[in-house]
């Protein structure tokens, strides 16, 4: 099943040191549900240049896949250290994320976590995803 939706995004960036930056942007997506699984799909422009994003929604886990202009891999589960990859153009450099808190439920997706590089936490991420069927 699909259906088109109105996507919502909200992240709160907050790096060691430095102001908390917070991003709102809305757009319009695809809803894909396969067996139970709950997939979301948008498209954002970042500086240029398209990136499509791929949330497989879950209240335990779950995995944010980016392409195009932007290349990572991003997977949460509650309470473990998952790896990931992010392509910066010049190498794939891995990952971590420590998920602090993970939330999905009727449309509303929330994940608190920070992200690792070489062990050091580079950042405290919290994004917040709602969808609404578009009309």
């Amino acid at each position: 099943m699909k259906k088109a939706v109105i996507v919502r995004l909200l992240s709160t960036i907050q790096h060691p040191n430095a102001a908390a930056e917070t991003f709102d942007m809305k757009t319009t997506g695809e809803l894909t549900i396969k067996g139970a699984q709950p997939y979301l799909v948008y498209e954002e422009v970042q500086d240029e240049k398209a990136i499509k994003t791929t949330v497989k929604l879950n209240s335990e886990s779950a995995l944010i896949i980016r392409s195009g202009g932007v290349k990572m891999r991003l997977p949460f589960f509650k309470g473990e250290l998952q790896t990931g990859s992010y392509d910066s153009g010049y190498g794939t450099m891995m990952i971590t994320t420590n998920t602090k808190q993970l939330h999905f439920k009727d449309g509303h997706f929330r994940v608190e976590y920070e992200l690792l590089m070489n062990e050091e936490v580079v950042g405290t991420y919290t994004l917040e995803l709602t969808y609404t069927e578009a009309k």
